[in-house]
């Protein structure tokens, strides 16, 4: 692992939180609902949620870490737009509940653009097409479990959000430009 403890605990922190801000806005706005009370929550969301979010994270982190030319230039500035654009993409997922599918992912794949543009680099591509693949059939698998639905109009992607792809897109290269400043900052660049 190339990632320190530390700096592993700051990026599971940061994504769990994000996590719960967007999924308590899917969850007031009943785009997304829980079908099971077995498990404590924390704000609206089952414990569960905001770990493995945290973990995607530090995965996510950890694959960036691992491919090649690393960026030491990503500032702190850039680091916190990013996780800003992200949480205001998904936020903007639950108010667009019940819209027409085709505007409303194309508003947020349109976001996510831009957020590449701003932040991403090839690795950063990598990174957010290996979740843009990956956290929507994680989602739907859940679906199919019965551990949450999303209600019709937020549906239309074997039972998910067809926006889920560009948001996780964007997450990915969000967190790939976070682990390349993580690394410059707590070790110095080089």
């Amino acid at each position: 692992m190339r990632l320190r403890f530390g700096e592993a605990a700051v990026l599971f922190v940061v994504g769990g939180l994000a996590a719960l801000v967007g999924d308590h806005s899917h969850v007031v706005t009943r785009t997304t609902v829980y079908l099971t009370d077995g498990v404590p929550f924390v704000w609206s969301s089952p414990f569960w949620f905001p770990l493995l979010v945290g973990t995607a994270t530090v995965s996510l982190a950890e694959l960036r870490l691992h491919l090649p030319t690393l960026r030491s230039d990503v500032t702190g500035r850039q680091a916190l737009a990013g996780v800003a654009a992200v949480v205001g993409m998904y936020v903007t997922t639950a108010l667009l509940h019940g819209r027409p599918v085709l505007p409303a992912t194309a508003l947020i794949c349109v976001a996510a653009v831009l957020v590449w543009c701003a932040l991403g680099d090839v690795p950063g591509a990598v990174c957010g097409t290996a979740v843009a693949i990956v956290g929507p059939a994680v989602e739907i698998g859940l679906v199919l479990l019965g551990v949450f639905a999303y209600n019709p109009g937020s549906d239309a992607l074997f039972g998910v959000g067809p926006f889920l792809v560009p948001l996780y897109f964007a997450f990915g290269v969000v967190v790939a430009a976070m682990a390349e400043l993580t690394v410059s900052r707590g070790r110095g660049a080089g």
